[in-house]
Parts: C-alpha cells; structure tokens; sequence
C-alpha cells in the first residue's frame, strides 16, 4: 500500500503538470464539448467539421486536452482502488482521507467540465487548480500516514506556510487564468514603477459564452495589479518561511528542502518575467510550486522539535 500510495502521488504531479501544460498551450477549449472532443472519444478533423462548424479545430491542441482528461480519469480510477485496499486495512486518518479524496476527485472533475463549458472563466479555472492542490495534498498525507504507521503531529508554523502558500498558489491561478504573466516584463518593478495600483477591478471575470477568455478579458492596469498582488504573496511566503526558521533548525532536513525550491521558485519567477513567459520555464515554475507545496506538508508533518514549547496544533491518528 505505501508503494501504491507513492505511486499515486507521483502520478497525481503528472496530472497536474500535464493541465499546467494543456493551459500554457492555450488548449484548454481545444475541446469545445465534454466529455468527448467534437463529439467523439477520439477527435478527427473529419468529426469535428460535422459537429462543431462554429470552432476552428486544432489537431494538437484536441490531443493534448483529451490526453490530459483520459490521464486524470485513470488518477480518480486508481484513487478509488485506493480507498478500496485501504478500507479494510486502515483505520483512523487513512480511512478518511481516502474517502474524503474518493469525493474530491469528483468534484474536481466536475471543474474540469465547467472549466470547458464555462469558457474558461477565471473563477473556475483557479478553482481547478487549487483543486488539483487539495488532492496532491490529501494524496501525500495519505502516504505519509501509512510510511510513518503512528499519529502524526501538526507543527503549527509549517501549517500557517502551507496555508499561505495555498493562498499564493491560488493568487498564481488567478494571474494565469487572466493572461496576466507578462504585465510586468521587469522586475522588481512593473513597468518601471516601484508600486501598482490595486483595485476591486482585479476581481472582475464576467462570464461569457464564447471563447473571449484565450487572451484574457482585463485591461492591461487590471492585468499588472493581479500581478503584483501574486509578488506580493511571493513575498509573504518568503516571510512566513523566515519565521519557520526562526523556529526550527535551519539544517534540519525539511527546512533545507523547503529553501532549495524556494530560491529555485523565486529564480523561475523572476526569469519567467524577464524572459517572457517562455514554455519550459512557465512548467516548471508550476511544477516546483506544487513541490513547494509537499515539502511544506512534510515539514507540516515532521517529528522534529522546534524552538520553544513543541505543542502540536492537531493530530492524525493512525
């Protein structure tokens, strides 16, 4: 079971990367229906100009949305094998979290039909995203449980990371899903400005019934305020890290985890804006988020003491 587990958590990054890639490609409607493409389980030009005449097909664009889809159907497949070997096998946190990802992975792919049928409308395009989150998180908890095979106590400083990292993640959806990645192709500053103004416009997605949101809907000032709100959380997951270290050892081994990826993820974002956006680097700089992501919840979990009264704020039981 823990192999398995491992396994599912490995295949669950691969999902996620494979929709981070299916969103940088811009293919997203490259299936303007669902569940199938253009009508049919395997898109053919052939198909798609006696089904949907109203939409230009893209061959590529067709495969890479299909292959994303047919790939997280065999993730909820083997979520629910999961939970079946475990059921009889686990009691306690295990048996839940299983359950509890049995769901989600319904819903998320319920966000997955509405990221198409709503026309990539940024609320749910974000929602997808930190969905995918939920379930990497839950999947990795559920193998950490079964590698440690005792109660595991959640250390209240790597919790409020995790927690503001989720947040910044959810902030990064929220920039990518307006098309807002090249507002400021400078940095620190936003087109030579050392502050943006913020507003309530940031937040404005209006939904619409055609493909209005490949490329994006907000004005360029809207684009560079929820650009600079995502540095902003940069900058706040910086700072609630320090306070991890203020806490912890900084050579303990989640701690040392956690800065690698961090100055490797503040390194993609800056070239990420310097360069471009350009594909390779847009990926990995999704992917190493969701590394982030892990390496908090390890520190999360970890049995390591810290500096001052080592007091757990919860616990898993086995």
């Amino acid at each position: 079971m823990k192999k398995f587990a491992l396994f599912n958590l490995f295949f669950t990054l691969i999902v996620i990367t494979l929709g981070a890639l299916t969103r940088l490609l811009d293919a997203g409607l490259g299936c303007p229906d669902w569940p199938v493409c253009y009508g049919a389980w395997v898109p053919t030009q052939e198909q798609a100009h006696t089904v949907f005449t109203l939409w230009a097909y893209d061959e590529g664009k067709a495969w890479m949305e299909m292959i994303h889809r047919y790939a997280a159907s065999a993730l909820g497949l083997f979520i629910f094998i999961q939970a079946i070997l475990l059921w009889p096998r686990t009691l306690g946190a295990i048996r839940i979290i299983a359950i509890f990802l049995c769901g989600w992975i319904i819903v998320q792919g319920l966000f997955g039909m509405w990221t198409v049928t709503l026309r990539l409308w940024p609320p749910v395009v974000t929602g997808h995203l930190l969905g995918g989150v939920i379930t990497i998180g839950a999947q990795f908890l559920i193998w950490r449980l079964i590698q440690l095979d005792k109660p595991i106590r959640l250390q209240p400083v790597w919790l409020l990371l995790a927690v503001v990292l989720f947040v910044q993640m959810g902030l990064g959806a929220w920039t990518s899903s307006h098309y807002a990645g090249l507002a400021c192709p400078d940095f620190p500053t936003c087109q030579g400005n050392w502050w943006v103004e913020i507003d309530r416009g940031i937040l404005h997605s209006p939904q619409v019934e055609g493909d209005e949101y490949l490329g994006g809907l907000a004005s360029m000032k809207q684009r560079m305020g929820i650009q600079w709100v995502h540095r902003l959380g940069a900058l706040a997951v910086l700072l609630s890290f320090m306070l991890v270290l203020a806490r912890t050892r900084i050579s303990s081994k989640p701690s040392m985890v956690f800065s690698i990826l961090l100055i490797t993820q503040i390194a993609l974002g800056i070239l990420n804006a310097i360069w471009l956006l350009p594909l390779s680097l847009a990926l990995l700089h999704n992917t190493v988020a969701m590394l982030l992501w892990l390496a908090a919840l390890n520190g999360m979990t970890s049995q390591e003491k810290y500096h001052g009264k080592n007091e757990p704020i919860a616990e898993l039981v086995v």
